[in-house]
């Protein structure tokens, strides 16, 4: 924790009276424009590449940016921050993020060298036996490019995110960011009928 406790101090010390008017501002709600779905790693800083400020972004990441599709009976937390995000605060954008040289698309490729993770291999054969037909033969990038547009599907399972792309209330779009070369490579968005184009 020491680490994080000294970048989390040094912030304090020379970088917050630069906006603590900013978070002031904030105190009683928020109004964010976008809501991201993107990866855990590290290596993407979805503030930095997309230059916003706190209160303009409400996301979620997680391994491979997955999008577990609706289930009445056993909700999950991705779910209940997705209906969070668009029914009480009104976002109008939705955007899956995949990224260039994702771990979790390359395990996918080859599910039999995670063993000595047993939750991350268990997870990720569940997923590629489910979509094999899908996945077979893909190189990495068209990997993550295609899972990309499979959480775009997942999302129109979403009573919610389908009311909003009929009444036009709503956009989702999927892209892929090269964080190596600061691009987005690819680009995909969820039309009110459910295809992905």
């Amino acid at each position: 924790m020491s680490i994080l406790m000294d970048k989390i101090q040094a912030f304090k010390n020379n970088k917050f009276q630069e906006v603590a008017s900013h978070y002031e501002g904030l105190k009683d709600g928020q109004t964010p424009h976008t809501f991201l779905i993107t990866c855990a790693d590290s290596r993407l800083c979805p503030q930095e590449f997309s230059q916003t400020q706190a209160g303009e972004l409400f996301v979620i990441r997680n391994a491979g940016n997955l999008v577990p599709e609706y289930d009445e009976a056993n909700p999950t937390n991705e779910g209940l921050t997705l209906e969070y995000g668009v029914t009480a605060l009104g976002i109008g954008e939705i955007v899956v993020c995949g990224h260039a040289s994702c771990g979790a698309m390359g395990g996918l490729k080859d599910v039999d060298h995670l063993t000595s993770l047993p939750i991350v291999h268990k997870a990720l054969k569940a997923y590629r036996e489910a979509n094999e037909n899908e996945i077979e033969g893909k190189d990495l990038d068209s990997l993550i490019n295609w899972n990309v547009n499979k959480q775009l599907n997942a999302l129109f399972s979403y009573p919610f995110v389908r009311k909003g792309l009929e009444d036009g209330s709503l956009k989702v779009f999927g892209m892929v960011y090269d964080f190596v070369h600061g691009e987005v490579t690819f680009n995909s968005e969820l039309t009110p009928t459910g295809e992905v184009v």
